[in-house]
């Protein structure tokens, strides 16, 4: 069995409108959202054995909250300039290639290319999902040994979490 986690980064400022985009940083409510987030996860989720994480800031930023409360060493996370808006094509390829002794991975992305990726992992027309928002969490779990049998439509969603879900 293997688990995989897809995080979406924190709401992000636009703010400077002179910034690239991948320099981008959260804004007030982004760091409200995954803080609220990686804390409500931490005791309902066991965290991650590695992290594949856009090196954008925003997804950076998110990250930090998460490895709060699910301490890693910094070679369990990898910064992948491939996964900076990446599509559902380049994410299934960076899954794929993960190390076998590995069960839980987080993978911290961006959209529109993570909301594609996780429908095309699921199983069933009924765990259809609508565009994943700022700071949301899933959780998919897969029925093989290796993370290079991954195929679409064979994921199976235990958890989907977003900071609406827990505001109240």
């Amino acid at each position: 069995m293997k688990t995989l986690y897809l995080l979406r980064h924190a709401k992000s400022s636009w703010k400077d409108s002179d910034l690239k985009d991948i320099k981008r940083p959260l804004k007030k409510r982004g760091h409200f959202q995954a803080d609220l987030v990686s804390d409500h996860l931490s005791s309902l989720v066991p965290p991650p054995q590695q992290v594949l994480c856009s090196p954008s800031v925003r997804t950076r930023e998110t990250l930090l909250y998460f490895l709060e409360v699910w301490p890693l060493n910094r070679e369990e996370i990898q910064y992948q300039k491939s996964l900076y808006l990446a599509d559902k094509k380049t994410l299934l390829e960076s899954v794929q290639a993960l190390p076998a002794d590995r069960d839980i991975v987080l993978l911290v992305g961006h959209n529109p290319g993570l909301t594609d990726f996780a429908q095309k992992l699921l199983q069933a027309e009924s765990e259809e999902l609508s565009a994943l928002r700022t700071s949301a969490f899933l959780q998919i779990d897969f029925d093989v040994e290796r993370w290079e049998q991954v195929r679409p439509h064979t994921g199976s969603l235990k958890l989907h979490l977003s900071p609406k879900d827990l505001e109240g």
